[in-house]
């Protein structure tokens, strides 16, 4: 593996993002990942009960997000330095994440996201999922506990 091949299949610009999925999540999935996230990332929420931006993620008002309170809906963004990854609240059943292919500019970038999607995938006891934009059907990485599986074979032009 190395980076041209990674930018290439992964982490090229074609106009979109790159999804993050842990799919068939439950509520307590859901409470881990935000514990995990206000632990071991500089997060950037706004708060929309209390109208105003916070530096941790408050799981009580997502969830009354869920309970159709559509107006404290907002999306955390999580940095890992550079690197920002956009959680959204859509629906307990699913988390999905975004990032931004043109933010990674090294090998180092790729470590930096797979570290924090192993210790997610751990922590959730959940198989992790990075695919094209709005296309989960396309696994270009797949995270099972310490088991990273790249799809480097995928063509971007498809």
């Amino acid at each position: 593996m190395n980076w041209n091949e990674l930018h290439s299949t992964i982490y090229y610009w074609d106009g979109s993002w790159r999804d993050i999925y842990i799919f068939d999540t439950t509520e307590e999935d859901w409470s881990e990942f935000i514990k995990y996230a206000n632990e071991n990332c500089n997060v950037s929420w706004y708060n929309g009960k209390r109208e105003q931006d916070e530096n941790k993620i408050d799981f009580s008002v997502i969830k009354e997000y869920w309970g159709d309170n559509g107006d404290l809906v907002s999306t955390a963004k999580l940095f890992l330095g550079e690197i920002q990854i956009n959680t959204h609240f859509f629906t307990d059943t699913e988390i999905e994440c975004d990032i931004d292919p043109r933010e990674f500019k090294s090998i180092e970038d790729h470590y930096k996201l797979m570290d924090f999607l192993i210790k997610l995938s751990e922590v959730i006891r959940k198989t992790v999922y990075v695919t094209p934009e709005n296309c989960p059907e396309i696994k270009l990485i797949t995270i099972d506990g310490k088991n990273v599986n790249l799809n480097l074979g995928s063509d971007p032009s498809d």
